[in-house]
């Protein structure tokens, strides 16, 4: 029944009854109003007391229940008989309710209290557990001083506890609500202002107050799409846009509404919801940029299904592979594999992964072109949340290039990068292999030690590119004479090893060496020039001079020393003797490093004259080495072993610190002095700072940039010409003058020589001492003196002649255009101390003049 009409009618029952009651003057009429009352109570009794659904108590103003129907009976669980006479308090009001309940009970008795006409209550059941009710109240008059409250109850504990259950889900899962009606009245639950860090008091329910939160670059186009919403609310709402928290930054909210419509269709409202779904955008903001890794990623990635179906590559692979992702997909991953190879690695792959494992392995895969490159691939399983196989990925890696590498160290471990030969690692392997093999079989061996003469000259005078080509021609030379079993090796710089296996006898060696120096001897051709190749052969044979791959080799290096100092373009085979050798030559390297330190090198110094007039024009300072126990020792022989040893670029500035300390001594006693000339090494032109070097010791002895004069080779001058000339340039421009020593020697470019910024030519001393008494008799060193002095008055330097030891030397000198020289006709190399009277005379004997 609907509750209104039934409290309308109580109503009219309770008031048609007092009035009936009331009235005493009409006695028949009270009596049928009486029968009339008791009718309609009765009725209206048993009409309350079966209603199924309302329970209806009646309750004096002292709180003692007078009505109670069926129904309360059912919600409350007290029968009526128990109910009735009892106190309100005392049946339903809960016991942290009823102090409460006594005051409001009290405030009606008092002074007539109004109530709520409804309200939602929480009462207690007969078992003592909760009930929810709406209950209505009605304050009737039975009789003057007699007013009554019934009670009509509802029970909503079933929807109170769905709403709860609702409410708390809302609360649990932090969604918001709100509410938006079409008079702009706006209403924001707590959950959706604390999603952005408000309190219910601290943000008012107004549409402004929202806007103003929304981040700036979707604030106009999400304002936008709500108000279309408004105005056309067709389907559902959804928009995803950042709120500005209060103290967090911006937040990611999902706001969705759906239309709420009247019964004429016209709309009332609309509701929705918002979430925060910053987690989620972070989540995918971290899976774009995974995905965006993985595609940039430099290793190759390649996904499949368990049935090897390819269903992902990234770019990575597409650009090592050159197929597109659409040739791929879809495709089995054994289309890469290169001409079936592998076999025995997929099968291996399969079972591992199948098992669940991780393989990790090289392999080779197809290009699309055909070409096969090397994988370095890890490939692992995917599982699923439920730990099953999904999918298999390979993480690669091209390593074509890093084997290519590899096997390239690998190949030069053993070989020679320049000619391709074994190097000395491989042929001492090599050598093993065979004395191996010579002692099974009983016969002889013997290792070839070559050396080319003079290589240092060809690489400095042409360039180490030529020198390079010269040593492959020389490479190459050798190959062709190998016979089967033999071998050919470089051993570094001018240096190669020949081993001659299976040899029946020693004599057989020297046929082979005849032919390897006749071939050897042909000229080589470098570019445009045609050069002369020469070598000095060392021989050490097995069994007869070592069992020893490394002995065998040393042996022959020394054999091949001794070839050389006895004059080039020979051979020599190893004796006991030339170990002594070896030993001396290794002695006076570590003696000659132990002088330095001593201080056992000094300068001894040769005048340089006017040819006619025997004027002093300038000094050559010339080292010498005196050793405790062996005496004086040879320039000829320790300069050579400085020269190779590379003990030169420690002695070459020591020679310069003693020249300019003695030129600063001269000078401090007043002694005339002439500029003094100092050799530079080819090793020490070389060096990156060599100008600094120079006039860092000028500076230290406080000379003049004339007093110091330079000679270099003509080879070292011609090496690195680019750089000579820059060097050159550098000290002409301060003043130090420059001279290129033993022209004629080497293989000069007159391009590149009229290029250099040096003052004089000195030609050798082998063409002058060659012609000795009679130039006639001598016509090549001649012609040569005579080309040399008129190249050089045509490029406009001077030209000294060295080793002028005779008059015949001297005037034929003089003849032909060259005026200055130095020899022992004029005076040997002298000490310093011995030098300065000649200083102060100014003149030597032996000029023309």
């Amino acid at each position: 029944m609907d509750m209104k009409r039934l409290r309308e009618k109580a109503r009219a029952f309770l008031r048609d009854n007092a009035a009936v009651a009331g009235d005493d003057r009409d006695i028949t009429a009270r009596r049928e109003a009486e029968e009339v009352s008791r009718r309609n109570e009765s009725a209206l009794t048993r009409l309350l007391d079966n209603i199924p659904d309302v329970a209806i108590q009646g309750y004096r103003l002292d709180g003692t229940a007078f009505y109670w129907n069926e129904a309360s009976e059912r919600l409350y669980g007290y029968p009526a008989r128990e109910a009735l006479g009892a106190n309100l308090e005392d049946l339903i009001i809960p016991e942290h309710d009823r102090e409460a309940f006594s005051r409001r009970m009290q405030q009606l008795r008092d002074n007539g209290g109004r109530l709520p006409p409804s309200e939602i209550l929480n009462l207690r059941h007969r078992q003592g557990h909760l009930i929810t009710v709406h209950s209505s109240h009605v304050m009737v008059q039975h009789a003057e001083g007699d007013l009554r409250l019934y009670c009509i109850d509802v029970d909503i504990t079933t929807g109170s506890r769905d709403r709860e259950r609702l409410w708390e889900a809302v609360r649990g899962g932090n969604v918001g609500l709100f509410e938006w009606r079409p008079n702009g009245e706006v209403y924001l639950t707590p959950e959706l202002k604390a999603q952005m860090g408000y309190q219910d008091d601290e943000m008012d329910s107004d549409m402004e107050v929202w806007r103003s939160l929304i981040h700036p670059d979707e604030r106009d186009a999400g304002i936008r799409l709500f108000e279309q919403y408004t105005h056309q609310p067709e389907g559902r709402f959804r928009v995803e846009i950042r709120m500005r928290h209060k103290t967090d930054g911006w937040r990611w909210i999902l706001y969705q509404a759906s239309p709420v419509y009247g019964p004429d269709g016209q709309l009332i409202k609309i509701l929705g919801s918002s979430l925060d779904i910053s987690e989620r955008k972070r989540a995918e903001e971290m899976s774009e940029r995974l995905a965006f890794a993985v595609e940039q990623s430099p290793s190759v990635v390649v996904i499949t299904n368990t049935d090897a179906v390819i269903e992902y590559v990234n770019q990575h692979f597409c650009d090592i592979t050159g197929f597109s992702r659409d040739e791929v997909q879809g495709q089995r991953a054994g289309m890469l594999s290169f001409k079936g190879k592998n076999a025995d690695k997929y099968r291996q792959l399969w079972e591992t992964i199948r098992n669940g494992g991780t393989w990790e392995g090289e392999f080779n895969n197809r290009k699309r072109s055909g070409e096969s490159y090397w994988e370095m691939a890890r490939i692992s399983p995917i599982r699923n949340a439920r730990g099953e196989v999904t999918h298999y990925i390979k993480l690669a890696e091209d390593i074509s290039d890093k084997r290519a590498l590899t096997e390239r160290l690998e190949y030069l471990a053993f070989h020679d990068p320049l000619t391709g030969l074994p190097n000395r690692t491989l042929m001492l392997d090599r050598i093993g292999q065979a004395l191996a093999q010579a002692r099974r079989d009983c016969h002889t061996l013997a290792v070839v030690f070559i050396d080319l003469d003079d290589f240092k000259v060809v690489n400095d005078s042409l360039g180490h590119a030529q020198g390079d080509q010269l040593l492959i021609q020389i490479s190459q030379r050798l190959c062709a004479l190998l016979r089967e079993g033999d071998t050919v090796a470089r051993f570094g710089g001018d240096e190669f090893i020949l081993l001659l296996s299976k040899l029946t006898h020693v004599e057989g060696v020297i046929s082979v060496i005849e032919k390897l120096q006749e071939a050897l001897s042909r000229p080589v051709t470098l570019d445009s020039l045609r050069v002369c190749v020469t070598v000095s052969i060392g021989i050490a044979l097995y069994p007869a001079d070592s069992d020893r791959p490394e002995e065998l080799v040393r042996h022959a290096d020394a054999a091949m020393y001794r070839a050389k100092a006895e004059g080039r373009r020979c051979y020599h085979f190893y004796t006991r003797e030339l170990d002594t050798a070896l030993q001396e030559r290794m002695e006076l390297d570590q003696a000659m490093r132990q002088a330095l330190e001593q201080g056992e090198f000094h300068l001894v110094y040769q005048p340089r004259v006017d040819l006619v007039s025997g004027r002093v024009l300038s000094l050559e300072a010339l080292v010498r080495w005196r050793h405790p126990q062996w005496g004086m020792i040879s320039p000829g022989r320790f300069i050579p072993l400085a020269e190779q040893t590379g003990f030169i670029q420690a002695l070459g500035p020591e020679i310069l610190r003693q020249a300019c300390e003695q030129i600063r001594a001269w000078k401090a006693r007043g002694i005339p002095i002439v500029p003094v000339a100092v050799n530079l090494s080819a090793h020490e032109f070389r060096q990156p700072d060599i100008f600094e070097r120079i006039m860092g010791a000028l500076a230290a002895a406080g000379l003049e940039t004339s007093d110091l004069e330079l000679e270099i080779t003509e080879s070292a001058a011609m090496s690195s010409i680019d750089q000579t000339i820059r060097t050159l340039t550098q000290l002409n421009d301060q003043g130090v003058r420059v001279s290129i020593d033993d022209f004629g020697t080497a293989y000069s470019s007159l391009n590149y020589l009229k290029r250099l910024p040096v003052h004089a030519i000195k030609i050798d001393q082998s063409f002058v001492s060659d012609m000795r008494d009679d130039p006639a008799a001598h016509p090549e060193d001649a012609a040569i003196i005579r080309a040399i002095i008129g190249l050089g008055r045509t490029l406009g330097m001077a030209v000294i002649a060295e080793g002028v030891e005779n008059h015949v030397q001297r005037d034929f000198l003089i003849e032909h255009g060259c005026c200055q020289g130095q020899g022992y006709l004029f005076s040997r190399p002298v000490p310093a101390e011995e030098m300065e009277p000649l200083l102060r005379v100014g003149v030597v004997g032996g000029g023309r003049a």
